[in-house]
């Protein structure tokens, strides 16, 4: 089971992001004019680029994790707000022995609490995959600018993909952010309930 978990949050919190994160950076050296032609890029993979994909993928997804904790953090629960506070099954042990004391006494527990850690994970670094593709986005409308004072003007041709995909991005990175602080605090609800419920609070002292 440990290793089923590990794995899952290898995958789902580093890989998924990752590519997301390479797609977005590899079409900025790429003509696209529609969302088939964003699909046609993955056409010509093979396992043996694939391999090579998701290597690249699971270690961008690592570097950005911390980037995405920050930003969920730091935006998420100021516009979603921090509940945490007003739990009625908080206790004063600290976040380490919390884990400490679920992964010795309630194991089945501690699976849950580390299913919403896997889903939190994979929201946040989703984040930081969305605002990179933002970025991205912005870049290919500026590059299709045309000459022109009229804002109408201003965008090329296949401005109606990149504004259409750049709202999209932006808004998966509102829900993403939204989703990210709500498997934080159930992951801490469950966290205290489970201490709470077993009567954990003085283990440590024993």
């Amino acid at each position: 089971m440990k290793e089923l978990i590990q794995f899952a949050f290898d995958f789902f919190g580093y890989v998924i992001p990752g590519l997301f994160v390479v797609f977005s950076i590899s079409i900025l050296a790429v003509p696209i004019e529609s969302f088939k032609g964003a699909i046609a890029l993955t056409k010509d993979f093979d396992a043996g680029l694939g391999t090579v994909l998701v290597i690249v993928a699971y270690v961008i997804g690592f570097c950005v994790y911390p980037i995405g904790r920050f930003l969920y953090k730091s935006i998420g629960l100021k516009l979603f707000g921090n509940k945490i506070n007003k739990d009625s099954n908080k206790s004063d042990l600290s976040v380490p022995i919390k884990y400490a004391l679920i992964r010795e006494h309630s194991p089945m527990n501690f699976k849950y609490v580390e299913s919403w850690n896997i889903y939190c994970a994979m929201s946040h670094n989703l984040m930081v995959a969305c605002l990179i593709y933002c970025g991205v986005a912005i870049v290919k409308l500026i590059e299709g600018a045309n000459s022109g004072f009229c804002i109408l003007s201003f965008f090329g041709a296949n401005s109606e993909f990149w504004i259409l995909s750049f709202l999209m991005s932006f808004c998966l990175f509102l829900i993403l952010t939204h989703r990210a602080v709500t498997y934080f605090h159930w992951a801490a609800y469950d966290i205290n309930a489970t201490i709470c419920s077993l009567d954990l609070k003085d283990k440590p002292e024993e």
